[in-house]
């Protein structure tokens, strides 16, 4: 992410902010003026009523003019802060949807919703309040100085002498409040990662009651992101002490020495007090400086964070669709290894006949799901490729890609809005009687008018509403709905009831008719009659064909069948039947 670019659009769009900002400050100086112009007449002999209606309106009139550019500076400010956050939250989102599977691997779900949520917030707080007081926390100052200047130059030299220490002091901070600030940020990540992963996995901690260790290993983060907070705004509040020293020292020497001259008759009583007015006013400004350094290592920091993910590379896909028909899906060499790990798939070629039912076998981790994923488009491979009728899936735009190839896997997901809404996520622009009638061919339409609102009923989040036999067939609603010539389907029937599944596979049977389906699946009666079944184990095909044929010379299909039926015969005492 350019920090630098944003911080100078942001400057662009608070130009007119600034002015009315600085003109506020300055207004707020007028009143002490006048004070002092009255004062002095007073004790001169010469305050008028005259004098006291001209000075009362003036007063008057600047506290208006203050309080209007007040708000307006503020209305500016917000409004440009808030349209640009605005812009950003949709580019991180924008991004996020583009970033490959590997990306949400390497970073967790707690992470990431910290920076699109708590670190954008901060930025904000930057560029709407920090960003438009810059021109008034250097602008202010010089106008009091030379001001000074003009009553009395000693005075004006003594209101500055500390400041070079003072500055000092900022630069020494700054190293110490950005190192704090990382070491928070990072406390406030991991907290809110392990938060999130606490709630969603609440069941499974409750299950293990007193045994669990989860509860406290959260608990230790809070407390850990509690001490790195303390610790942060340590080093800021000790750092501003020492700063809030040599702010005031300036005025305080401007005191001492005004007070002799004062009693030596050199300044005037006006004088003094007027000297003494602008330099606690010099010093409110010179504090509001070192407040928006601070401000400024914090909006750094986030936009670091923001940065961790747009600076993260698109992978390069065609925007442009191809020609296709559809015909056979045929994948050659083909080789992939997560990042980190040994390859997951080697040599792999096979043909997926177009129209044809195809399935996937071999035990747990031997590659099934990647090599779906790999047709889907969800991770790239380091060698072969995949065709679709005899266009390379690469060439492919991924608009394309999505419209060609559909999946319903083991967890079915439901978003916290209506069934309708649900469904209708396979084609937007479905009509409410394509909707009903896919929810139907699903056998869940029934399901649906049973329910208070009908169609209209919230699915909760994830789905939490309904059972997973349920939202499974919801979510073949939506693909049925979505209509691709490509249908995968991963463990669809593995976690539902035998009432559910007889459902699904009726739904299955009728939606699939002249697609090209590829299953993968540990059930393997439910494969028997499709027409070609690709056994997998390590990374590899070790043979295809039917089941008539596989039983008889493929011992790693019989061992999946044997250890089935093992499963199959197993009672609630652990023998085989």
């Amino acid at each position: 992410m350019n920090q630098k670019f944003l911080v100078k659009e942001m400057k662009r769009k608070n130009r007119g902010s600034n002015v009315l900002i600085a003109v506020g400050a300055v207004l707020d100086l007028v009143p002490r003026f006048l004070t002092i112009h009255m004062a002095a007449s007073f004790i001169a002999g010469q305050l008028t009523k005259q004098t006291i209606a001209v000075d009362g309106l003036m007063m008057l009139l600047s506290i208006l003019l203050k309080a209007v550019s007040s708000y307006f500076s503020t209305w500016l400010a917000h409004n440009a802060a808030y349209n640009a956050l605005t812009d950003l939250q949709l580019r991180l989102i924008r991004h996020l949807k583009r970033l490959p599977l590997r990306f949400f691997q390497e970073r967790k779900v707690g992470g990431l919703t910290s920076v699109v949520e708590h670190d954008v917030g901060q930025a904000e707080f930057y560029l709407a309040h920090g960003l438009p007081e810059i021109m008034s926390a250097t602008l202010v100052p010089v106008i009091i100085f030379i001001a000074m200047l003009l009553i009395d130059w000693r005075l004006a030299l003594l209101m500055v002498s500390t400041l070079p220490f003072m500055l000092l002091i900022k630069r020494a901070s700054a190293s110490v409040w950005k190192k704090n600030r990382q070491t928070f940020s990072e406390s406030t990540r991991i907290m809110q990662e392990n938060v999130l992963e606490y709630i969603h996995t609440i069941a499974v901690i409750k299950a293990f009651g007193k045994e669990e260790t989860k509860t406290a290993n959260t608990i230790q983060f809070a407390k850990d992101y509690v001490r790195a907070a303390r610790k942060a705004a340590a080093g800021v509040s000790v750092s501003m002490g020492i700063l809030d020293v040599f702010m005031q020292g300036g005025v305080v020497l401007m005191m001492a020495v005004g007070s002799s001259l004062l009693a030596t008759g050199e300044i005037s009583v006006p004088v003094f007090v007027l000297s003494i007015l602008l330099g606690g006013a010099f010093t409110a400004f010179i504090a509001k400086s070192a407040t928006l350094q601070h401000y400024s290592i914090v909006f750094g920091q986030s936009m670091k964070e923001v940065g961790s993910i747009l600076d993260v590379p698109v992978p390069v896909q065609s925007e442009t669709a191809q020609d296709i028909a559809i015909g056979d899906i045929q994948i050659s060499h083909l080789d992939f290894a997560y990042p980190g790990k040994e390859k997951t798939l080697a040599e792999i070629t096979v043909t997926f006949p177009v129209g044809s039912q195809s399935a996937l076998v071999g035990p747990s981790g031997c590659g099934k799901s990647t090599l779906v994923y790999l047709l889907m488009g969800f991770w790239k491979a380091q060698r072969g490729c995949i065709k679709i009728g005899g266009v390379d899936i690469a060439d492919l735009s991924e608009r394309q890609l999505n419209e060609m190839v559909g999946i319903v896997q083991q967890d079915a997901f439901l978003f916290n809005m209506s069934i309708e809404e649900n469904i209708r996520m396979g084609k937007p622009d479905a009509s409410t009687e394509e909707i009903i009638e896919a929810a139907k061919k699903a056998r869940i339409h029934g399901v649906i008018q049973l329910l208070p609102q009908g169609y209209q009923t919230k699915a909760g989040e994830s789905g939490v509403k309904f059972s997973g036999g349920e939202k499974q067939r919801i979510a073949i609603a939506r693909m049925i709905l979505k209509n691709a010539p490509i249908i995968i389907f991963d463990e669809a029937t593995a976690a539902v009831d035998a009432e559910n599944e007889s459902y699904i596979r009726a739904a299955i049977e009728e939606f699939s008719q002249g697609k090209t389906v590829i299953t993968i699946s540990h059930n393997l009666n439910a494969i028997r009659d499709v027409d070609q079944i690709i056994v997998m184990d390590g990374g590899r095909i070790v043979d295809k064909g039917v089941h008539s044929e596989l039983i008889n010379r493929c011992f790693q299909y019989q061992s999946l069948i044997s250890g089935q039926d093992k499963s199959s015969r197993w009672n609630i005492k652990g023998e085989c039947a």
